[in-house]
């Protein structure tokens, strides 16, 4: 068990100190301690200094990205990748194989959001947020993207947003047009 530390710098200080790879329970632990907001840094750090075992990693990498509010603002997106790629595609926290054929994807944001890494294939999804200003967002666009499957680097399926987290880079991406019948 580990000491109640919910501050990230005195948290992960202990942890280097102590040396010790942390249990699957004590992992669990320091996540519930810190929250949301500070999870990716600690998923990272933990990481880096070997104190998190691979099969944490892979069981936690897309929820803690999924949990945080902001996750392309929280870590760069070189470390998600190096972090993703250690820990495999996932869905919910397991490992699994990626589908075989691209993906048509969708996200709903603002234009200077659209290349982030939440993606959906719920176009019900992308549609809400862009229409609804969820959580005080601003209204935005239903952006799509045929993604090929090694873009993909998680599923999460909790929380009903049916996300796939991909990586963007020089991905096209375009706005989403409905078609009408004529």
């Amino acid at each position: 068990m580990l000491p109640s530390l919910t501050d990230l710098r005195v948290l992960l200080t202990y942890l280097v100190e102590r040396g010790d790879v942390l249990t699957s329970d004590e992992f669990d632990d320091a996540l519930m301690q810190l929250g949301r907001v500070d999870g990716p840094a600690l998923l990272s750090w933990l990481h880096g200094c070997s104190l998190v075992t691979a099969d944490d990693l892979t069981r936690s990498v897309g929820e803690v990205w999924s949990m945080a509010e902001y996750p392309d603002a929280m870590l760069s997106h070189r470390r998600w990748l190096e972090l993703f790629a250690k820990a495999g595609f996932t869905i919910d926290g397991r490992a699994a194989m990626r589908p075989a054929e691209p993906l048509l994807l969708y996200r709903g944001s603002v234009p200077e959001r659209r290349a982030n890494w939440s993606w959906t294939d719920s176009l019900e999804t992308a549609l809400s947020y862009a229409n609804d200003g969820i959580r005080g967002r601003q209204p935005g666009k239903v952006w799509a993207a045929m993604v090929a499957p090694e873009r993909l680097l998680a599923r999460n399926t909790g929380r009903d947003e049916h996300e796939y987290v991909i990586n963007t880079d020089q991905l096209m991406i375009a706005e989403y047009r409905a078609r009408t019948a004529r």
